[in-house]
């Protein structure tokens, strides 16, 4: 039913866990299922050095959140801003299209972090 990728990332989560001193960071749930990601980015020069996360759902929402923090790493702040479901979903292996709300979910909290970023003054840091 689900890939080899979605379910070893489920068994073995990668970067699970809040970071400290996190440069952005953000939450979002979908209502109708109840899946909820709470994600934290470290960035420095405008590229994310860590991604951490914490989350409650069903499995490929999980196993997306995982694939999602291993995917940011390196990336540049404008990179993770065009990140796309599609990418994420064909980083799992493909997603049941009853469950693409997971690649969804797990985009949707990426962007509501660089938001975040976006919206602090990053002049300190420079």
């Amino acid at each position: 039913m689900y890939s080899d990728t979605i379910l070893e990332h489920f068994q073995s989560p990668r970067n699970v866990g809040e970071l400290e001193q996190s440069d952005a960071d953000a939450d979002d749930e979908n209502p109708v299922c109840g899946d909820r990601i709470h994600l934290w980015l470290r960035i420095h020069d405008g590229v994310i050095v860590r991604a951490g996360w914490k989350g409650d759902g069903c499995t490929p929402a999980l196993a997306a959140a995982s694939v999602v923090s291993e995917m940011l790493q390196g990336m540049s702040v404008d990179q993770a801003r065009a990140l796309s479901r599609d990418a994420v979903a064909g980083a799992l292996g493909g997603l049941p299209a009853r469950k693409a709300h997971a690649a969804a979910l797990a985009v949707s909290v990426v962007h509501k972090a660089i938001v975040a970023y976006d919206l602090q003054d990053h002049s300190a840091h420079n």
